[in-house]
């Protein structure tokens, strides 16, 4: 059999920590502005030093899941302060943040909150696999839009029946909101529930960075999410913040009773990492200024952007041959910054994407543009 070349798959392969200034990727050194670590957290000297001493403290991992003997305080302590963070009654520890989407939405089938899933078209897989994993019926809306959700509503859910709204909270390739309280009203008429997946926002977005009910300041009981720690907050694994009620709920599935914990590295980097967002809202004021600067200038170049302070941007220019050798020459420059035809990029074939970081300087950022305009 022939062997699988895996570079055709992952041509870009990471050879040191993760910074914005210098990543260096296939052993070359650039200037990064792609992923979602939005503080740079991964390589924090503290967030590194947590998961080093846990490590040498408790080893990798327990072994098993909570089930038997596969708890340690550190999932505790996390729990505790993701809760904090969240300002809620409880949150839940999962292995992944891809997991903390079907843990939670089980757990809401569990607790009959819902009879039928209404999920947008470009929710990310870990919202749309979630929702199958109910075993009810599944209906698509149009991305974003309430009036098409409001339409399979009507068509497909009979009467007594209560819906779950399935939606990302940011789209994660444009960086658009969600309009979740439009989603909301039409899940009051209805006697529903909402779930988001709050992946892109958490650290991110709100006064507090506990993402898009912050943002837009919702407060319901029929307000539900999960997230991952492993994007702004710099650790891993996924959080399933909530009431007790709902919290237990979880922590009685398939998903928290049949899979292993995060390693506890990952645990004690999770937990350092929350602990500075806690300590430190001045980060998230240095990305909201940062993304509101790189908006400017992609726009002052000629690349239409939202002027927003969500820290991600992404553009067409030209067909996709035109954004790939555009790519290759950033590329060639030291500039790191992807195409992606990733899920919610639209149906033209890709587009580039631009991350932020709060760590950029605004001199970076310059380069970036300048880099850009010359290429246009």
């Amino acid at each position: 059999m022939q062997q699988k070349n895996m570079n055709d798959l992952y041509p870009f392969v990471m050879d040191s920590m993760l910074k914005a200034d210098e990543t260096i990727i296939n052993g070359k050194p650039y200037l990064y502005f792609n992923g979602y670590s939005f503080h740079q957290l991964h390589s924090h000297p503290e967030v590194l030093k947590a998961a080093c001493d846990a490590t040498m403290k408790y080893g990798m991992s327990c072994g098993t899941s909570r089930a038997h003997t596969g708890m340690n305080q550190l999932y505790f302590d996390v729990e505790r302060t993701a809760a904090k963070f969240f300002d809620t009654e409880d949150a839940v520890y999962i292995a992944s943040g891809y997991l903390s989407n079907i843990a939670g939405i089980q757990a809401l089938k569990a607790m009959n909150k819902f009879d039928k899933i209404f999920v947008d078209e470009t929710a990310h897989y870990c919202n749309i696999d979630g929702t199958y994993t109910a075993n009810v019926p599944v209906f698509i809306f149009k991305n974003n839009d309430p009036e098409d959700l409001l339409l399979q509503i009507k068509n497909n859910l009979k009467a007594g029946e209560r819906p779950l709204i399935a939606t990302d909270g940011i789209f994660s390739v444009f960086g658009v909101m969600a309009r979740i309280p439009e989603f909301l009203e039409i899940a009051e008429q209805y006697d529903g529930v909402i779930w988001i997946d709050d992946t892109y926002s958490t650290g991110v977005i709100g006064e507090n960075g506990r993402g898009a009910y912050e943002y837009f300041g919702l407060k319901s009981p029929r307000l539900f999410m999960g997230t991952t720690l492993s994007k702004g907050i710099g650790g891993f694994g996924g959080i399933v913040p909530g009431t007790t009620e709902f919290t237990d709920m979880v922590r009685k599935g398939n998903v928290l009773r049949g899979a292993s914990q995060p390693p506890i590295p990952a645990a004690a980097a999770s937990l350092k990492g929350l602990q500075i967002h806690l300590a430190h809202p001045e980060m998230r004021q240095k990305l909201w200024s940062n993304a509101r600067y790189l908006k400017a200038g992609l726009n002052s170049i000629g690349i239409t952007v939202e002027e927003n302070y969500f820290p991600m941007a992404a553009f067409s220019i030209g067909d996709v041959e035109n954004m790939k050798q555009i790519r290759q020459k950033l590329l060639d420059k030291n500039i790191f910054i992807p195409f992606t035809n990733y899920v919610g990029a639209g149906s033209g074939g890709g587009v580039l994407r631009v991350v932020v970081f709060s760590t950029h300087t605004e001199a970076q950022i310059d380069h970036l543009i300048q880099s850009l305009k010359e290429l246009i």
